[in-house]
């Protein structure tokens, strides 16, 4: 898959195909997996929660924050543990390269840009990953949970 994103007011091609995972190992030196598995892991944990009991996607605020109770930083952890470079920008750079042969090594690539926007740039990249490791069954439920989860209103403080 092949999506075109803004990184300040440059358009940045990203191809999801399973030659970005080659393209960041021969960059870097090493495989990006066993970086990126338990951050996708803990991801999937915390959906799993959500939806161990539930028979439709039909999934509330409510549901999310019972399932993540107690479990926050069980969750989160593993995301906080992988480095900015490997995560962010290597990520990226490599996703990139896939869509785009001819873009320079990732120091000369990075600079071209005055922000690297991480709100707009982690959704777009996390996806393409998951996109590009998940089943197209389990693509259809997790795009079915991602619907639902827009439509969701913020829980209602108590105080």
């Amino acid at each position: 898959m092949e999506k075109t994103i803004k990184i300040g007011d440059i358009d940045v091609r990203l191809n999801n195909n399973a030659a970005w995972c080659m393209e960041y190992k021969d960059q870097f030196g090493r495989d990006i997996l066993p970086t990126l598995l338990p951050v996708i892991a803990s991801a999937a944990e915390g959906l799993a929660s959500v939806l161990e009991n539930k028979t439709d996607m039909d999934i509330s605020v409510q549901d999310l924050a019972e399932a993540v109770e107690g479990r926050t930083m069980e969750i989160l952890v593993p995301m906080f543990q992988v480095e900015f470079n490997d995560v962010i920008i290597g990520v990226t750079w490599a996703l990139a390269k896939c869509a785009d042969e001819d873009i320079p090594e990732p120091k000369r690539w990075i600079r071209q840009f005055d922000s690297f926007p991480l709100d707009v740039i982690v959704p777009e990249v996390y996806e393409l990953v998951i996109t590009g490791f998940t089943s197209s069954k389990n693509l259809k439920r997790l795009e079915t949970v991602k619907e639902n989860l827009k439509k969701l209103q913020p829980l209602q403080s108590t105080k």
